[in-house]
């Protein structure tokens, strides 16, 4: 979007409704053909300044060139907040003219609201899905930027505050400038972009406790206070059941959980057996029910038509009743969502010996169930193996964030991490970005 549209000039009612100063003079004359939205945000604060004082620029107004000055660095176009003729337009304020002064006000406050609202902006193909209000980044609009902007103390304070971008994106920032800085090939700096456009899915400031699950990497970080206190393997789901990237709060614990199996399961792999097998849902330990109620009937199998399941013109509920078989193992971790996805314990330890960890069917597999527990429930960790009823709830004294990401460039410590593109996601969203850069 333009950051010059022009728009009719102010009507006399308004030009000679008060008198103003000669700097408000000066910045309402600059804004007769400028940007509507800003002629209307200076309008109500009676062309009130943001960066000046007295005849002089503040030195807020270095908080704006340095935000701005990662315009590249964020895969944004720097011509669009004006940063080229940015510190010509400051210098020529220095001669404390009202017109010069004026422009640097309007020059300042249009890259400010065009960068820390494009910064934070998801791009096509880089979304999370949010489960839960409260894990949900906000999303600032130019016009929330000027609102903040003019409601600030300190504007240098605003702009810092509203350029912070989560620790993960920054770190991401920094390997693109070094890499660009060495002339590194297109193709790891393609790589890098489309990954920082993923982190902008992450909260700007984190919670001071929450879980960070890395689908590419397949791999579980803690975090406290901003470090990752622990960290272990997990398997995520199949390329043909990917783990989403999502983000939500885990409430609770359930220890000696039911598998409910996915309907789609019960009709492509378990009704079959069952027609060869009629044991077969007693030998592993499940049983058939008559709905999705809590008052749900156990169903004999022979009271069931298995071949109205296997064709699909019946669906089936199924569960796995809790032990040591139990697909879920001795404890599942529930932030509630409509895709089914936990993190859940797991009998197939097979598994976490392999490099590439993708086994499941969408949900979180982890390595050591009971370690996170200790985390999480530290108060009712021997409940996980106390005999007793099956799905006890085990409630979290305080709800714990957590983000699945799909980071195939991460950062560490040796520089950046390379990982598979095992869902193969990375390549419509390199067009994605190749074609936004052709447009700009």
């Amino acid at each position: 979007m333009p950051l010059s549209a022009r728009v009719a000039p102010l009507p006399p009612s308004l030009q000679t409704a008060q008198r103003l100063g000669p700097l408000s003079e000066a910045l309402r004359d600059e804004l007769a053909t400028g940007d509507g939205q800003l002629v209307a945000f200076y309008r109500a604060r009676n062309f009130s300044p943001i960066w000046l004082r007295g005849w002089g620029l503040k030195p807020d107004a270095q908080a704006v060139l340095q935000a701005v000055g990662h315009a590249r660095s964020d895969g944004l176009d720097p011509d669009d907040y004006g940063v080229q003729g940015l510190s010509e337009v400051l210098a020529q304020a220095q001669s404390g003219q009202p017109a010069d002064l004026a422009r640097a006000e309007i020059a300042l406050t249009k890259a400010a609201a065009g960068y820390l609202s494009d910064v934070h902006a998801l791009r096509s193909g880089a979304e999370m899905i949010y489960t839960d209000p409260s894990v949900v980044p906000p999303r600032l609009k130019r016009a929330d930027v000027l609102q903040q902007l003019g409601a600030a103390p300190a504007p240098a304070a605003a702009v810092v505050r509203l350029a912070r971008m989560n620790p993960l994106y920054e770190q991401l920032r920094a390997r693109l400038a070094a890499w660009r800085a060495a002339r590194g090939d297109e193709a790891t700096t393609r790589l890098i972009r489309i990954n920082m456009e993923r982190a902008r899915g992450l909260p700007s400031d984190p919670h001071a406790r929450y879980l960070l699950v890395d689908a590419a990497a397949q791999q579980l970080w803690l975090y406290e206070r901003g470090r990752v206190v622990d960290s272990m393997p997990v398997v995520v789901g199949k390329p043909s059941e990917p783990t989403p990237a999502m983000a939500g709060v885990v409430r609770y614990a359930v220890a000696r959980p039911y598998w409910n199996v996915p309907p789609d399961l019960v009709q492509s792999g378990l009704a079959p057996k069952v027609l060869r097998d009629r044991n077969y849902l007693q030998s592993h330990n499940m049983e058939a029910l008559s709905d999705w109620t809590p008052q749900a009937r156990v169903l004999t199998p022979s009271e069931i038509n298995w071949r109205a399941v296997v064709s699909g013109r019946t669906i089936l509920r199924v569960r796995q009743l809790p032990g040591p078989d139990n697909m879920m193992g001795q404890v599942k971790f529930v932030f509630p969502n409509n895709l089914g996805v936990y993190l859940h314990d797991t009998p197939l330890r097979q598994y976490f010996a392999q490099s590439r960890r993708t086994e499941s069917a969408g949900c979180v597999r982890l390595a050591d169930a009971p370690r996170l527990a200790r985390w999480l429930v530290p108060d009712q960790v021997a409940e996980l193996t106390r005999p007793g009823a099956p799905e006890t709830r085990l409630e979290l004294a305080k709800p714990i964030p957590v983000y699945i990401v799909y980071f195939t460039a991460a950062p560490d410590p040796g520089g950046l991490s390379v990982r598979p593109d095992v869902y193969k996601r990375d390549a419509a969203l390199i067009a994605r970005l190749a074609a936004r850069d052709d447009q700009g």
